[in-house]
């Protein structure tokens, strides 16, 4: 059978079916179930897949020999148990004898799955890579009317259409993201040029790619999040994408003959399918740094590169707007320039390697530079003046400071108490005790105040302050002082 050489390659290097005489046996095998319609009729036995490997499907360019039955049971094992790409099954079929009659006899018969023909047809996919996979998020819009019609409120499960709808959101996805990492690529690869090469043209295009393609179709994906949201909290959602695929209109097999076991199988795996892709889809939203981490489609990521692209943008604005010339004034410059040009004196600037105080012949002789003398400074007499004792500022007394409590509290008492809770201060007063004198005042500051916690004269707490205006000015002087304290008002207090 013929195959191109960048399959077969690829094929090599995955080596399907674990064959090192026969590498290509995996793939041959799922090529014969799947596409071998010429002998639709005969069993799929295993002497049917010797005979027909043999026949057709030995690679020329490796030299491959014949491969027996024990080979190509171990690499049908391995499909099956392994890969899951194979089924197989013991049925009663019908082999004809040496005689020419028929005998019906037990034997195990092999079919591709579904994960088997994915694989089959996905494979090749790979190698066109670089020609399907492109900047092309044109499924956007298939993406967003699937996500809208799967969050209606009524879906009918009845038909296959549910199912097919959300395997179709799914590849729309698939390949919308496929396109963004794609433009992602793009947009750091010319943000790399733009980086090492100033350019109008590269400046251009990348801002053609953020305003065309890259914004509007990240302003569109991340809209999209709530509705994944929703569909994964939309209850018995799963379940009924997973009834739906055994719809009335379907052509599975095990539909047809009524196989409860298997049918329930395959809803239960369709379920947990379908809460897998909504939880990787849902994942892709996320904005958290674990999320982010664990989801290679996280549209944050492209958002990053996004971020990067406009700053580099507009590093690149200012840079040319930093080499912007005002070519009318410095045209006007220049024929100043010219005009009084002859008219300009220079002053001769001193030699580098002369000291200023040096004197010499030619001082832009360089050559007399080593042969000059050292530089001649006269020294100033300095006279030191040296400090004594006598010299030292007279150093004033402490006042003595009376804190006898009592004495204070019974001047206090005396001078401003009306009674045991109530004060007031209304004329000027003389104090014989500096501490008597200290708590007046400090007292006053509470009239300021509308709490009064941290007053308490005495230490006893009052509980209002008032001051008195009509009082005006009134001194407080304390004896054997040369000053007075003047405070703006009297006041009223109470304990």
């Amino acid at each position: 059978m013929g195959m191109s050489d960048e399959l077969r390659q690829l094929l090599l290097s995955t080596n399907l079916g674990k064959s090192r005489e026969h590498p290509l046996a995996g793939w041959n095998v799922l090529t014969i179930l799947y596409g071998n319609r010429a002998s639709a009729d005969i069993p799929r036995t295993l002497d049917f897949l010797v005979e027909q490997y043999n026949g057709n499907y030995l690679d020329e360019k490796s030299e491959e020999e014949m491969i027996s039955d024990n080979v190509l049971k171990n690499v049908l094992k391995t499909l099956n148990e392994d890969a899951k790409f194979i089924e197989v099954s013991p049925r009663k079929i019908r082999r004809r004898m040496e005689s020419g009659s028929y005998h019906m006899q037990q034997a195990s018969v092999y079919r591709i799955t579904s994960r088997g023909i994915e694989f089959l047809v996905m494979l090749p996919k790979v190698l066109d890579a670089e020609t399907t996979v492109t900047a092309n998020i044109s499924r956007i819009n298939e993406y967003c009317r699937l996500i809208k019609k799967l969050n209606s409120p009524h879906l009918d499960s009845t038909n296959t259409q549910l199912f097919n709808d959300f395997n179709n959101m799914v590849s729309a996805y698939t390949d919308v993201m496929k396109g963004m990492h794609k433009l992602s690529e793009d947009l750091d690869e010319i943000s790399n040029d733009l980086a090492f090469s100033h350019g109008g043209k590269i400046a251009e295009h990348l801002n053609n790619m953020l305003d065309d393609k890259a914004l509007p179709a990240y302003n569109r994906l991340i809209k999209q999040g709530s509705l994944i949201q929703n569909l994964i909290k939309k209850e018995n959602f799963a379940e009924m994408i997973a009834r739906s695929r055994q719809g009335d209109d379907s052509l599975e097999i095990d539909q047809a003959i009524n196989d409860q076991v298997k049918l329930t199988v395959q809803r239960n795996q369709d379920q947990l399918f379908v809460q897998t892709k909504l939880m990787q889809l849902s994942a892709s939203f996320e904005p958290t740094s674990s999320a982010i981490d664990s989801s290679y489609d996280s549209i944050y990521l492209i958002f990053q590169t996004i971020l990067d692209s406009i700053k580099l943008l507009s590093n690149e604005f200012d840079h040319i707007n930093a080499q912007t010339i005002d070519v009318k004034q410095l045209t006007k410059d220049i024929d100043k320039l010219l005009i009084n040009f002859k008219n300009i004196r220079i002053p001769k600037q001193l030699p580098r390697h002369l000291a200023q105080d040096r004197s010499d012949s030619n001082p832009d002789d360089l050559l007399d530079a080593s042969v000059l003398g050292a530089v001649i400074y006269q020294a100033n007499t300095v006279e030191r003046t040296t400090a004594t004792v006598a010299d030292n500022p007279v150093i004033a007394g402490d006042d003595k400071i009376d804190d006898n409590q009592t004495s204070a509290l019974s001047e206090f008492q005396k001078l401003i108490m009306i009674d045991s809770k109530n004060g007031r201060l209304d004329r000027n007063l003389e104090v014989s005790n500096l501490v008597t004198r200290d708590e007046i005042i400090r007292l006053y500051s509470a009239t300021n105040y509308d709490y009064y916690e941290s007053f308490a004269p005495f230490g006893r707490p009052v509980e209002n302050v008032t001051a008195i205006f009509e009082t005006g000015p009134i001194w407080i002087h304390c004896q054997n002082e040369k000053y007075s304290v003047q405070l703006p008002n009297g006041f009223y207090f109470n304990f």
